[in-house]
């Protein structure tokens, strides 16, 4: 790490795990904003045209019409960073995402609260209070951000894992799980934490081992989604195997 300087924030994770975040700037964030507002316009040309073709009433299309661009306007974001962990397509395609200001994932509450400001920031036109604030903090926040203690980074290019040498793969049943691991969060710092394990494991004592295991999957857990049940060198072995698969060939 060792970064620092303007766009840099600097944290230690609860786990003692420096990390130095990337804050993205003005620029990335409006492109990002001019995707997810084209296939937000997109949508709504969509929705007018199928409901030209019910002929509906000038009163009912107007309802309707009110409706559906205040819920796709703030539904978007709601519903997108949500599911893909503080992302939207426009922030994906940028690559950035949304985190709380400690380098963890944002809580459904903080979403909740960032979002709901989104309508100051977009004030009086096109994010131009949003874009001040982005403008004049120093950690390129917006409204909604200060309010909610997040903050928008730009994720570093994933890094293939270096080649080291592993004790005897994983059970079966491990390895079938870890495709359903969402790890697009995990970065070299936190797949170092793997790594130690991995070197260490076979030369500690089972309760020195499951000590080090339960650290190193609490470590992990915030940043790796998944529904199977897993115990902590399962979830370690399933981590390391769906990190490694993103940079296998094919």
């Amino acid at each position: 790490m060792g970064k620092s300087g303007y766009g840099y924030h600097p944290v230690v994770t609860p786990e003692g795990v420096p990390l130095d975040l990337d804050v993205a700037g003005l620029g990335s964030r409006m492109i990002a904003i001019l995707i997810d507002g084209s296939i937000q316009f997109a949508c709504l040309i969509a929705l007018i045209f199928v409901m030209a073709g019910l002929h509906l009433g000038d009163a009912a299309v107007a309802v309707i019409l009110s409706i559906t661009s205040f819920m796709l306007f703030f539904g978007y974001f709601f519903v997108f960073e949500g599911l893909w962990h503080g992302r939207t397509p426009g922030k994906r395609a940028q690559r950035l995402r949304v985190i709380r200001t400690d380098g963890q994932p944002m809580s459904a509450a903080q979403m909740f609260v960032r979002n709901l400001l989104r309508i100051v920031d977009f004030l009086p036109a096109y994010y131009l209070i949003g874009s001040i604030s982005i403008a004049v903090t120093r950690r390129s926040q917006r409204l909604g951000d200060l309010a909610a203690g997040t903050l928008v980074i730009r994720e570093t290019k994933p890094v293939p894992p270096k080649p080291v040498s592993f004790p005897p793969p994983p059970p079966i049943d491990v390895v079938r799980t870890a495709p359903s691991l969402d790890v697009s969060g995990m970065g070299e710092a936190h797949y170092q934490l793997l790594r130690s394990f991995f070197e260490r494991r076979d030369h500690l004592e089972p309760n020195a081992r499951a000590h080090l295991a339960s650290q190193i999957a609490t470590a992990i857990r915030p940043v790796v989604r998944t529904s199977a049940p897993l115990s902590d060198e399962g979830l370690i072995d399933a981590a390391a195997a769906a990190y490694r698969r993103r940079f296998a060939p094919g």
